[in-house]
């Protein structure tokens, strides 16, 4: 009686190993129709399916990143949330944070910025924390996880942060705002470029240095100038 009990047993061990692996090759049949490529997941913002030679993996990028829609393989097909979109039907893996990191990968705001030293932001990998900051001139949105123009983050006091506030604006004929740019004492290449009362501190080409005396940028052998005096 075991006998008969065991290949039994054997023999619907055998039809449901079988069975997986029809519905597995017919599922890779379904899915990869292409060579190489990838697909998305429904539903998921961070899951995919990566085809190679037409068999088909089932992936979830890192914690903290999402699928890029419109990659080409063989581009690695994850990117944080400000370079990859999520869908309002779509919901990412559930966050493994650590003691610094709400996510294991991303960009956050940092404990030391303040808002009029709103250039902080906090970066993220494998779960360990790392302060950085933004270029000169740039404060770093929480909203969308990059740097941006101080006046664009709510975050920021972008006169306090940017030591600058620009006088009222003026006007021509059509009610158009005129730009103003202003030096900076001690620097060559950067300037603040003032329009409807907005300042952005900004920085001449290569080759270039900014002229004061027509608060614009030129050729760099045109002026003479020594930065920090």
């Amino acid at each position: 009686m075991f006998f008969f009990i065991s290949i039994a047993a054997a023999l619907c061990a055998i039809s449901g190993a079988t069975q997986i692996q029809t519905q597995d090759a017919a599922l890779e049949d379904i899915v990869c129709k292409e060579y190489n490529t990838y697909y998305k997941i429904k539903g998921s913002c961070d899951s995919y399916v990566e085809c190679t030679a037409y068999k088909a993996t089932y992936k979830t990028c890192p914690d903290g990143m999402y699928f890029i829609r419109d990659v080409v393989w063989p581009t690695y097909p994850c990117a944080y949330p400000s370079d990859a979109q999520c869908d309002d039907d779509d919901t990412p893996q559930q966050a493994i944070a650590s003691q610094d990191c709400k996510n294991q990968y991303g960009f956050f705001a940092s404990p030391l910025a303040t808002r009029s030293d709103c250039g902080k932001y906090r970066m993220c990998v494998a779960g360990k924390a790392f302060e950085m900051e933004c270029s000169m001139g740039l404060a770093f949105n929480p909203e969308t996880g990059r740097c941006d123009w101080p006046d664009l983050v709510p975050s920021c006091n972008a006169d306090e942060f940017l030591g600058f506030k620009c006088p009222p604006a003026t006007y021509d004929e059509f009610g158009k705002a005129y730009v103003v740019n202003f030096s900076i004492p001690g620097s060559c290449h950067y300037f603040f470029s003032c329009m409807e009362n907005v300042a952005r501190l900004l920085l001449c080409d290569s080759g270039f240095l900014f002229d004061s005396t027509v608060n614009r940028c030129v050729d760099a052998t045109r002026v003479e100038c020594h930065e920090g005096r």
